[in-house]
């Protein structure tokens, strides 16, 4: 029924008439909803949002119902789309989309994720390592995209390690774990370390070889530098199996199981091979982390680290150990189910570990609580 009309009255003593327009007026609908973004920090994002309505409608944007301040990287497209040029990881936020006229108004949200992996590291070792004292030894990595797969590449090399440690430490990826999971390419909603700590945290690890020997290390990440370097100090103590330095040396690739087992804690595990001259040795290690509860927790009770196209060089000259290893981040392959040696805790939900002990039949003698699993021991003059 809109439209222009006309009204004319006539009688013997002539004509008048008179035009009107009749517009009906109807709230707003919104016709292209803005959709959840994820991209890596630098890019340019673009939130989509038009809608219809008589008069025609106005639209805004927000931010967890602040309105988005208009500065150099933010920009109000004609068509009312919302554009985020050189994207940082701040920017990573819930948006809404609101639409006005007289009659109403009606809002849209689209999470936007900034997803930004440090592009270097670099720290300190200190401590002893099969009871050789090397002083401090320097770590620097550099951390870039592999084109055309879901990965990150870490190259790292460790200066200033004694000859008669270096041909052992080709094997100690487990040395760079905080470098390659606070960095890790993230598939899909998965967050590495640096989403989920902003690169802040504690790590505790123990490396047991099948020979008997253990190793273990403390890495303690406090965040990045002004040029956006992960800082890293590690303190290792105890024993690794001695290899020759002429020995063939290949790591196997490998995953870690990351879980969430309770408000700024995570425990992972993995177990892996390398082989020395062909012969394939099997050692396991183990994680527990800790961080600021109020960074929350991941995505998944259970997330997946990948590593793969591992290698590893010691040179006797530069007194350096060199390391590069592909690594990327997802959800678990049971990602909200606890892992065997946990129970869920609704709470958070976490994982919480299961205390095999509290059973009286679960070892005859002695049994020792762990993470996610337990140890049964003799007295003096048994074994096991």
């Amino acid at each position: 029924d809109a439209g222009d009309y006309k009204c004319v009255a006539t009688n013997d003593a002539g004509v008048v008439e008179r035009s009107l327009t009749l517009t009906l007026q109807s709230p707003p609908v919104i016709t292209v909803e803005p959709v959840g973004t994820v991209l890596e920090a630098g890019a340019t994002a673009v939130l989509d949002c038009q809608a219809r309505g008589e008069p025609p409608p106005a639209i805004s944007w927000s931010r967890q119902g602040q309105p988005v301040l208009g500065d150099d990287r933010v920009t109000l497209l004609p068509n009312g789309s919302l554009r985020i040029a050189a994207l940082q990881r701040e920017d990573t936020s819930e948006y809404e989309c609101v639409a006005r006229n007289l009659l109403g108004s009606v809002l849209v949200t689209a999470p936007l994720t900034v997803q930004g992996g440090p592009a270097r590291a670099k720290g300190s070792i200190i401590g002893s390592i099969n009871d050789v004292e090397f002083g401090i030894a320097f770590l620097n990595a550099t951390v870039t995209d592999s084109p055309g797969s879901d990965t990150r590449v870490i190259q790292a090399k460790i200066t200033n390690v004694p000859q008669t440690l270096g041909p052992a430490m080709r094997k100690l990826i487990s040395i760079l774990s905080p470098v390659y999971w606070t960095t890790a390419k993230e598939i899909g909603e998965a967050m590495n370390g640096f989403t989920l700590t902003d690169a802040v945290f504690k790590r505790e690890t123990q490396v047991e070889f099948a020979t008997g020997e253990i190793l273990r290390m403390t890495h303690v990440a406090r965040g990045l530098d002004a040029d956006g370097a992960l800082l890293l100090d590690v303190v290792v103590s105890g024993h690794v199996l001695q290899l020759q330095s002429v020995a063939d040396v290949s790591v196997k690739d490998y995953t870690e199981d990351y879980i969430q087992t309770g408000p700024g804690q995570l425990h992972a595990h993995s177990t892996r091979l390398f082989t020395a001259d062909g012969v394939s040795v099997p050692y396991t290690w183990n994680h527990t982390i800790t961080y600021d509860s109020t960074k929350g927790r991941m995505p998944f009770l259970v997330q997946t680290l990948r590593a793969a196209s591992i290698t590893t060089e010691y040179d006797p000259l530069e007194e350096a150990v060199a390391f590069k290893i592909q690594a990327s981040i997802a959800k678990g392959d049971r990602s909200n189910q606890c892992p065997a040696g946990f129970a869920l805790d609704s709470s958070g939900p976490y994982c919480s570990d299961i205390d095999e002990c509290e059973s009286r039949d679960t070892c005859q003698h002695e049994c020792r609580n762990s993470l996610g699993s337990f140890q049964c021991a003799c007295p003096s003059g048994y074994r096991l």
